[in-house]
């Protein structure tokens, strides 16, 4: 299950273990994840230049199949169902980056992945049935696939999955699905790990007990938790965090809509769900395209009942 042996590399973007491949041809990828500073500055420019609703027009010119959607979703909540939809804020997001990379995937500016992969290759056995937990456009996906025996990548709607197919067509099959709830659709103990690269900070304390107890409940004993989230580790950081709540609203008004709390209540979180921590590393500072709190990455396994 467990493998501590395998050193993790990177080639032309792609982490691997020693005697594993990357893509299976040597093809360019299809889509880039790695903007440069400079696109970075320029995609943050145009993000910040127009409104929401202005971007949505332009997403909307662009892929017309997704007025429906937009419909439905503003007949259940306006504009602020707007917002709040999972679905658009991303392919919004992606529009505004593919206006400076015409190929450029979700996530193109983030980085921040050194640490986590690192970790996912020390830990994963290569062989291990994985499922990826919030695929998005693929960015990690790309990283994970190489690293172990077979994968499933969920996201919640067909349109974001179609994103990461087009971003993976190079790689080993790949099982995308689309979820729902909290994880109630994960059947009992199916995989032997389970992979969250910037989800599980998505969910309020309620959601993320009934997510994790879910998670617990899908991998098979002994089986590892993978994720990323942000923590207070220092007091700066809880004034930061406060500084970025008076400028910008807190909740359905947060721009970021991102949860934070101190490692101990993520921590407490983990260990009622029935996991015992392995590992916890915060990513570096260095690993981001721009200026951002690194996160804090946790080995979790799924304890085993006497």
């Amino acid at each position: 299950m467990i493998s501590t042996h395998d050193e993790l590399t990177e080639r032309d973007g792609e982490f691997t273990r020693s005697g594993t491949s990357a893509p299976l041809n040597d093809d360019a990828a299809p889509v880039r994840f790695d903007a440069t500073e400079e696109e970075s500055r320029r995609i943050q420019a145009l993000a910040g230049s127009s409104r929401g609703s202005m971007r949505l027009a332009r997403l909307l010119v662009h892929q017309p199949q997704l007025v429906i959607h937009a419909a439905k979703t503003a007949l259940r909540g306006a504009s602020a169902g707007l917002r709040a939809d999972h679905t658009l804020s991303w392919l919004i997001h992606v529009d505004t980056v593919r206006q400076v990379i015409p190929n450029g995937g979700m996530g193109a500016t983030w980085g921040g992945l050194d640490t986590f992969m690192s970790l996912v290759a020390k830990h994963v056995a290569p062989t291990a049935h994985a499922l990826e937990l919030g695929c998005g456009g693929g960015r990690v996906t790309r990283h994970i696939r190489p690293l172990v025996g077979t994968l499933v990548a969920n996201d919640v709607s067909d349109r974001i999955l179609a994103e990461a197919r087009a971003a993976t067509v190079d790689l080993a099959p790949i099982d995308f699905r689309v979820t729902y709830g909290l994880g109630d659709d994960l059947r009992d103990q199916q995989f032997d790990a389970v992979i969250g690269h910037e989800l599980l900070m998505q969910f309020d304390f309620d959601e993320l007990l009934r997510f994790c107890s879910n998670i617990h409940r899908s991998l098979k004993p002994g089986g590892l938790l993978i994720a990323s989230v942000y923590t207070f580790d220092d007091p700066g950081e809880m004034a930061q965090h406060m500084g970025m709540i008076r400028d910008h609203g807190a909740g359905a008004r947060s721009p970021f809509r991102v949860h934070r709390m101190p490692r101990r209540t993520y921590q407490d979180i983990f260990e009622a769900c029935g996991f015992e921590v392995v590992e916890v590393q915060r990513s570096r500072a260095d690993e981001y395209q721009a200026k951002k709190t690194p996160h804090t990455n946790f080995v979790l396994r799924r304890r085993v009942e006497a």
